[in-house]
């Protein structure tokens, strides 16, 4: 679900180790994930940014402050030291303040007990327990359902344009049947004569794309090269990963004012988080892909589970407000074409478009105070579903091709989908443009008249 104004959710919590310290970003990342805006002080605390001014205003300013009570949190909350403790020292005043009507300050045990954990004043509140254990999945999942209002946040700010999506078989046939007809109208000349000539010199030129952006991620993201780029992280931020992947080059250019906080994500962000997180990823993946070709059957997977990537749903697979689905997918796919299709903006809107009848790929953004709404592509669609999905059109362009006796290079599965998708984009761009413009929402049409 994407949401453009959302539940502003602070997280307080006192810097006990780095393992904590991650457990904290994990959680902000899966706030963000399920609708909400997270807000931390590692990610929004710009350097030369006055630390107490920005404590006082996030509090004020959250919908919803989470305070993760550990018993380093309740020494320096007792004692009123270091930030952890200013911080509770605000939340405290607040707090009394609403102490009958309150749901704005929830109380979050993540080590130790009540005892341990809690001020006496925080005792008579119902905490939240998110220590490891059985009942910590559950727990979270409440909690996230609580603070997010999720049924207030898909009817005024963002609706699925579907609230479940179709069987993928049902889907799949009607994906075939239209890319056959945008593979005729795109490809195909009337002129019989020249149709082999013609589809032979578009494979040609894809390979050639192909190779060239291939060779350049594989050579620059190899294992031999990430590990040098641990001696120069702030060199692998801003030269290699901020320039050799075009999703985040062309964040970091564009002039679009809806990006704009990207770039300043982009430029606090920790250089060591983002190698790590890339490290991750593709340490993961060459693992996957190792043993992938020992078990996977491209042309008679039965179904999502049997593509095995469970591994990418792990929390350190993303990096928040940095490393997103589109991003991640980018380096895959560039990396492994065969294995990973890459799943941005434009392919999105191609899959739109080649599914009619289903509108599992783009979602209604709205801005109620202001009464507009537009439509956009669903960047949170579930990207072990895109590749099922993504296979399935390989398979069927692999067979348009060869009525035509042109044979697709293997290696490339995914490339082929992608440069496919590109050309179906670019011939609908005016009506992406048109369905991606603000235009006055219907409540506000009611309200004018």
């Amino acid at each position: 679900m994407v949401a453009v104004e959302k539940r502003k959710v602070f997280i307080s919590y006192s810097w006990d180790d780095l393992a904590h310290q991650k457990w904290v970003l994990s959680l902000a990342d899966q706030i963000n994930k399920a609708g909400g805006d997270s807000i931390v002080d590692r990610t929004h605390l710009k350097y030369g940014g006055h630390i107490k001014s920005f404590m006082i205003k996030s509090i004020t300013d959250a919908d919803i402050v989470l305070i993760i009570l550990t018993p380093n949190y309740k020494r320096k909350a007792e004692s009123l030291s270091g930030g952890a403790g200013y911080e509770y020292n605000i939340i405290n005043d607040e707090l009394f303040k609403l102490i009958q009507t309150n749901e704005k300050f929830i109380p979050i045990i993540r080590s130790g007990n009540i005892e341990e954990s809690t001020t006496a004043f925080l005792r008579g509140f119902n905490c939240v327990n998110l220590v490891d254990g059985e009942s910590y999945e559950d727990n979270l999942k409440e909690l996230l359902t609580q603070i997010l209002n999720t049924n207030e946040l898909e009817s005024n700010n963002t609706k699925s344009m579907e609230t479940e999506y179709k069987s993928v078989d049902v889907l799949s046939k009607e994906m075939l049947l239209k890319a056959s007809h945008y593979f005729q109208k795109l490809f195909v000349p009337e002129e019989s004569a020249f149709i082999k000539a013609k589809l032979q010199s578009t494979v040609q030129g894809w390979d050639e794309q192909i190779e060239k952006y291939t060779s350049q991620v594989i050579q620059k993201f190899s294992p031999q090269k990430m590990q040098t780029y641990e001696s120069y992280l702030e060199d692998f931020k801003n030269n290699i990963f901020a320039k050799e992947l075009w999703t985040v080059s062309a964040a970091l250019r564009t002039r679009d004012p809806e990006l704009a906080r990207y770039k300043g994500d982009y430029r606090d962000a920790d250089a060591e988080e983002i190698y790590d997180t890339v490290n991750g990823i593709m340490n993961a993946t060459h693992k996957y892909v190792s043993k992938a070709g020992s078990f996977l059957d491209y042309k008679n997977l039965k179904s999502i589970a049997d593509l095995g990537v469970e591994y990418l749903n792990n929390d350190e697979m993303f990096m928040n407000r940095v490393i997103g689905f589109g991003i991640r997918s980018e380096i895959l796919h560039r990396y492994y074409p065969m294995h990973f299709p890459i799943m941005t903006q434009k392919n999105l809107w191609a899959m739109y478009f080649l599914c009619e009848s289903s509108n599992e790929f783009i979602t209604v953004e709205q801005k109620t105070r202001k009464g507009i709404m537009r439509v956009s592509h669903n960047w949170q669609y579930p990207y072990d579903r895109f590749i099922f999905l993504m296979n399935v059109l390989s398979i069927g362009l692999e067979k348009l091709f060869a009525k035509h006796g042109i044979k697709l290079n293997p290696l490339y599965r995914f490339a082929y989908v992608n440069l496919f998708q590109y050309e179906i984009h670019d011939h609908q761009i005016d009506d992406i443009r048109l369905l991606h413009e603000w235009v006055e929402s219907e409540r506000n049409g009611r309200n004018a008249k």
